[in-house]
Parts: C-alpha cells; structure tokens; sequence
C-alpha cells in the first residue's frame, strides 16, 4: 500500500493533472535603488539558474528618473523581454516602511514610504495587485505585529520565512515564528524564501528558493499561483514538497466541517531526516525518515472552526523547508488572535471577530470560561473584524476551559490557568530577609499565587486580600524599620475590609516597638514579645507561636515547609 502511494503521488508530479514545481527567487535588488547592475542584467543571470525571477528595487529610489522615464516601467519593459517559455520575469517595489517592509508585484504604479502602511493597504487592495512580507524580525518591523486587516489579506498573500543572499542557512527561527503569528493574528499567507540580492547573483547567491505550483510557466500562470498561495520555501534549490488535501494544494482554504485528510510526498536528492505537520493548535504529528523519499496521508478532525496546517521539513544537511497552510474552514466567520491574561480569580479575555465573506452579518457568539456561560451578538461588515473584550471574576483557581462557539461552532477552545490569591510581602522595613523571601516565594510558586512586593513603605490601603509582613531583621537600623502611624491606620483599614494580615517571624528576627503597637491596635488581648531565644504572641496571658483570630495570622516561617504549611493553611 505504502509502495502505490508514493509512485501515486510521485506521478502526480509530472501529469498534466497536477501542479509543476517551479523554483523562483522572489526578492532582488539591482543599480535602480541600492544593488548593482541592471534588471536586464539580473534576469539574464538569473535565467540560468531559477525559473523565475523578480526585482523589486526600493520605491524611495524611483523619484530619480532615467532619462525621463520610470525605473519601475523601465523594470516591468524588461522582464517583458526577458520573460521566455523557459523562464519568468516579474517586476515590483518594495515599500520599506519603519514598521516593515513589502513587496509588491506587477503594477504599473509605486507607492513609497512617505505614505503609512494603512495608506499602502488601502492602495493595495484598490489596486488589487499581489503582495508579500519581507524579512519579518524586529530589525525591519513586524507591521504592528502583523495586525490584521482583512480587506488587505486578500491581496498581501506572501511571506518570506527565510531571506537573505549568503550562503547557508536564511530561514531563521524569528521569522519562522513571526509567521506562525501573522497566521495565528488571522492572515492567510504563502511561505516563501527571498534572496534580497543587493550585490548581484541573482537566483544564485544561494540555493534558498521559493518554490511555486503552477499549471505551466507562464506569467498569468506564475501570478495565479503566487496569489492563491501555491508556494513553499526551501533552502534546498532542488527539494520536491507536495501538500494537498483531496484536490486542494497547499495555499488553499478547504471549506468543511468534517475530518480531512492530509496526502504528503517528498523527493530530493539530498535525504530527509525530520518532518513535523504542525496546525495553529500546535504539532500534530512528526516523523524520523532518512530517506530521500517519503509519503503519508494524516487523517486530521479539526479542533475548532477554522484551524490551519502547515509542513516544516529538515534535511539531513539541516537545509529547512516550510510550506504554506492549509486552512480547514467551517465558517468564513471566525475568531483570531485570541488571547488572556490571568489575575488571582479573574480572567481576561480577548479576540477578533473575523467576518472573511462579503455579506454582512449579525452572529450569535457564546464564550464558556469554566463553568460560565456568556451569549452575545456581534454585527460584522463585510470583510472585516471586530475586537471582543470580556472579562471574568471569582472564577476557581487552577486550570479553566475556555470556549468560542459561532452558531453551535466551536470557532475556538483551549485552557488558561486562573491564578489564586496573590499576597503583598512587605520588604521595605528592613525585613527582605533573604532566605526568607525565598521561602516565600518558592511556596507561592507551587500554590500559583502571585507575590508583589511592597517596597514603599503602606502609604495606602493595600488592595490584596493578603498582606505578609516579616518582622525586621535584628541588625537593621531602627529608623528604617519601623511602621509609621499612617501605615498602622492603612493596615487597620485593609483589616476592616475584610483583608488578612500575616505577620511573620523567624530565626534571627527583632521585634520593633511600632509592631507590638500594630498588634495591640488589632487587638487589646494579644502582645508581641519577645525574649534572648524566641519571639511569640501572648494571648491573654498564654504564649503562642501560632496564632489565628479572624484577618490577623502570626507564625513562625523558619523553613521552606513551614511557609508550605502557613499557606496551606491560609488557603483553606
């Protein structure tokens, strides 16, 4: 069986039937902004070594004319001339603004970075013209973190995850990462990989290819590929890669509701040692294959509404090969770029409404967190999102579900951990002792509390339910240690409503006058003491080293188990 995939999918390849591989260089410079040569020069270099090559020299550049006339017409003439039934030239202009830089292809127009990044996508989806993200990393920007625009995803259908003309490795982990959240922000993107030439070698710099899936080699057929995202990126200039399900290539956006089914193939000459299928909800799958053929077909049911799959392939030279997705949708209504953040007993929670179709639409949404349930409706124009915010309290500490359901959808579901209390550990009356705070802070951690430390001394009433006040250290100066009557009032006024106090001592601890007047203004019955060995709390007479009567706690923390035991006990 394994045997008649692969020769099946292997001659797929090569049928009429299937897609061609075409290896292309995306990304190229040349004398018209700040490479060297000219384009005619670049396209007859570069015929020699790829089937197509574009330049898109920088748009700043082409204020300057060459004897009247535009260097991007100039650029589009000659890829005209040099465009044969063996090899393609595509012509463009990148856009490099402070946010970040793009390409865009085959017009007879530019736009520079005088005009925002909006302004270019307004201009990029009137004029309907293709175009990709460059270089995706913090040194060139990452376009407001790929903030998502969805009339502009249908046009800016691209991203480079590798660039660069030296020789070696160009996918880099920063930008392959930057491309998992320009898909999780909720853009559908082809991967791809650019050499950037500024110093000529156009196609031949390196072996990084972008690779395209087209019907033949053609421009209109090199054009409709590159805009419905039939492309993988490959530092392997030879690399065969096939991603489908059913008739749909990689690129494509099968609409579906039900289970699918991945078919995978690949050749090369050079071995494969490790292939991943990796989907926005994390890795589905990897193998361990040294071979220079593989095949497999993944039955998938997708998690939620609208889920995405892509391959990520090493060789056994460590050369690296990213695909583009196969998005696996239910609804052209959906939720992106879905986030939260936890508090002690709150949660909360963001994402973006995503209306991808052109009609506009009133949608039923329920959120589940935990064990609440929320109904809204939420109006969507065509071709747009809106940002939902909800937040949620007095939830359970610890693990919580978390559902989006659009019309009994799940468009949306995973887990975040709803933090316990967090306490206040005051440290600014010479009491951070060190093995002390680390006790403490050890303790929380396993109890997911969070710990804030109060360095300022109580100028106000604390809004955590739990304050944790250590007594000074005994080689502590005695003006910085004491409680100031403000900070008595403040702490008197936390306990009244309805906050704890927690007041610590430990080996090499002293007790301060201010601290026995804080103990005898909670209550006339109790006073702190303390003799040559020991410190403890009298209680009508009676000497403890534990104490607890309604907000106010005394105890002994003298190891990382008793601070186990004191919030074991605090969180009953």
């Amino acid at each position: 069986m394994r045997k008649f995939l692969l020769v099946l999918v292997l001659l797929l390849f090569s049928t009429s039937f299937c897609y061609q591989f075409y290896f292309a260089n995306l990304h190229a410079h040349t004398a018209y902004s700040d490479g060297v040569g000219t384009p005619e020069e670049a396209f007859e270099h570069a015929r020699r070594y790829v089937h197509v090559q574009a330049i898109t020299d920088h748009a700043e550049y082409f204020g300057q004319k060459i004897d009247g006339q535009d260097k991007l017409l100039l650029t589009k003439a000659a890829a005209k001339r040099a465009t044969t039934k063996d090899f393609v030239a595509l012509w463009g202009f990148e856009w490099t603004g402070g946010v970040g830089h793009i390409n865009v292809y085959c017009t007879d127009e530019w736009i520079d970075r005088t005009r925002s990044l909006k302004e270019l996508y307004e201009w990029i989806v009137k004029k309907r013209v293709l175009a990709q993200f460059n270089h995706p990393i913090a040194t060139f920007g990452t376009f407001y973190d790929f903030e998502y625009d969805p009339k502009a995803d249908e046009f800016i259908n691209l991203i480079e995850v590798g660039n660069g003309s030296w020789r070696g490795r160009i996918i880099s982990d920063e930008m392959f990462s930057n491309y998992v959240l320009a898909l999780k922000k909720g853009w559908h993107l082809g991967a791809t990989a650019g050499q950037d030439n500024h110093k000529g070698g156009w196609g031949s710099a390196n072996d990084a290819r972008t690779v395209i899936l087209a019907d033949e080699l053609g421009l209109e057929s090199i054009l409709t590929a590159l805009m419905e995202r039939r492309t993988y990126a490959s530092e392997d200039k030879s690399a065969k890669l096939w991603f489908s399900c059913g008739q749909s290539v990689m690129g494509s956006i099968v609409e579906t509701s039900e289970a699918v089914s991945f078919e995978i193939c690949y050749e090369d000459d050079e071995p494969l040692e490790r292939l991943y299928l990796i989907s926005e909800s994390g890795t589905v799958t990897e193998w361990t294959v040294n071979s220079n053929h593989f095949e497999a077909i993944v039955d998938v049911t997708p998690p939620d509404a609208n889920e995405w799959y892509f391959l990520y392939a090493v060789q056994k030279d460590g050369d690296r090969i990213v695909s583009s997705p196969i998005w696996v949708r239910a609804s052209k209504i959906y939720p992106v770029n879905v986030r939260f953040s936890s508090s002690p007993r709150t949660l909360n929670l963001s994402f973006d409404l995503v209306n991808f179709s052109d009609a506009a639409s009133n949608v039923e949404v329920k959120i589940v967190v935990a064990d609440r349930t929320e109904e809204l409706r939420v109006f969507l124009q065509p071709k747009t999102k809106v940002v939902v915010n909800r937040s949620y309290t007095d939830l359970t500490p610890g693990s919580a579900e978390i559902r989006i359901e659009l019309a009994g959808l799940i468009g949306w579901k995973g887990r975040a951990e709803v933090l316990r209390d967090s306490i206040l550990l005051d440290v600014s009356h010479e009491n951070g002792e060190s093995r002390l705070t680390g006790w403490l802070n050890e303790a929380c951690k396993r109890f997911g509390i969070v710990v804030e430390k109060n360095t300022t001394y109580f100028k106000k009433v604390p809004k955590n339910r739990l304050i944790v006040l250590p007594l000074p250290k005994k080689e502590s100066f005695p003006e910085t240690r004491q409680l100031n009557d403000f900070e008595i009032e403040n702490i008197l006024r936390h306990l009244e409503a309805g906050g704890r106090v927690v007041l610590i001592s430990y080996d090499g601890a002293v007790v301060d006058e201010s601290f026995v007047k804080l103990v005898k203004a909670i209550d006339p019955d109790l006073n702190l003491s303390q003799t040559e060995d020991r410190i403890f709390l009298e209680v009508r007479g009676k000497e403890m080293n534990y104490y607890v009567s309604d907000g106010f706690i005394f105890a002994k923390v003298n190891s990382l188990q008793d601070a186990i035991e004191l919030l074991e006990e605090l969180l009953r």
